[in-house]
């Protein structure tokens, strides 16, 4: 009789740790749908960023997948105001409704959007003597309007900055109350970074900068459409020039201290530097290649 037990046992044990091992497998292991992250519990799959990323301009997802981080934002306040639209019992507005949701757009969007007007709607009116202050304020730019004309544009310019900034402030309010856990390492297999769009830190910059060589250096961004247009000069010249020079490629947003050190203000901006590590000269805006060996020609570069 005991054996019997024992033998119930242990069949019971091996059941259990299959179950166990098959719940891993296909939740959270290679064989389930990995999490990116969660908001409040709630989960948010690898799935649902790629379904967002799929409604993005063409031109734009690039710059998306260089930096995934980005977009998750956009979707963990997209699922923090819907879960407190439901806290609050705010339900996405039906046909007749004052401000119906737009053609297409989904039930949570529409819901989301109830939510939003529900908060604006509680901000006070922009008062007369507001109107009148910008008015006199910016008058010599309204293109000689009277304040009549131009009163109602400033009243809308006035409820948007308004609106932009409790809305701001409610996502601000959002996160601080909300329990968010993402996982890095599934964020991080998002990242794409194009051959040649690679960036180097400050620690890289101080090395070149007392190694002897001249230096080309693009303090830029990898969002901006010029910095992106240069990136393939700047790989062509690194090739040209091997031994001879460094080539580094700066992302100020990543490098703010060492931006403000060389006082960078429009991007991209290339500068060049001597053997020594001093500045002689510096461009603004993208350059063309045979502008960059031109000057370089000048440093005795060649």
């Amino acid at each position: 009789m005991k054996k019997k037990w024992k033998i119930a046992i242990l069949v019971a044990t091996a059941a259990i740790a299959v179950v166990g091992v098959a719940t891993y497998l296909f939740t959270i292991g290679p064989f389930g749908k990995p999490v990116l992250a969660a908001v409040n519990g709630e989960k948010i799959p690898v799935a649902r960023f790629q379904e967002e990323l799929g409604k993005i301009d063409p031109a734009a997802r690039e710059l998306v997948k260089e930096d995934p981080g980005k977009l998750l934002d956009i979707i963990v306040n997209r699922t923090m105001l819907l879960q407190q639209a439901k806290k609050e019992e705010v339900a996405a507005p039906k046909g007749g409704s004052a401000t119906p949701p737009a053609a297409g757009r989904d039930a949570e969007t529409g819901t989301i959007m109830a939510y939003l007007d529900k908060k604006m709607a509680a901000l006070p009116p922009v008062s007369p003597e507001e109107v009148d202050r910008i008015y006199e304020a910016y008058k010599d730019q309204m293109g000689g309007r009277k304040k009549e004309e131009a009163a109602p544009l400033i009243k809308q310019m006035i409820e948007q900055q308004r609106q932009g900034e409790e809305a701001e402030k409610l996502i601000v309010d959002l996160r601080k109350n909300a329990k968010i856990d993402v996982n890095q390492k599934e964020l991080q297999k998002l990242a794409v970074v194009p051959p040649g769009m690679e960036t180097q830190s400050d620690a890289d910059f101080r090395k070149a900068l007392t190694g002897g060589k001249p230096m080309v250096v693009d303090f830029g961004s990898n969002s901006c459409i010029p910095c992106r247009q240069l990136r393939p000069v700047l790989q062509t010249i690194r090739k040209g020039y091997t031994g001879k020079l460094e080539v580094l490629i700066i992302d100020i947003r990543n490098n703010q201290k060492l931006a403000s050190e060389y006082q960078i203000q429009v991007i991209p901006t290339v500068v060049f530097f001597d053997p020594a590590g001093k500045e002689v000269f510096r461009h603004q805006g993208f350059m063309r290649e045979e502008k960059v060996k031109e000057q370089l020609a000048k440093m005795g570069v060649v």
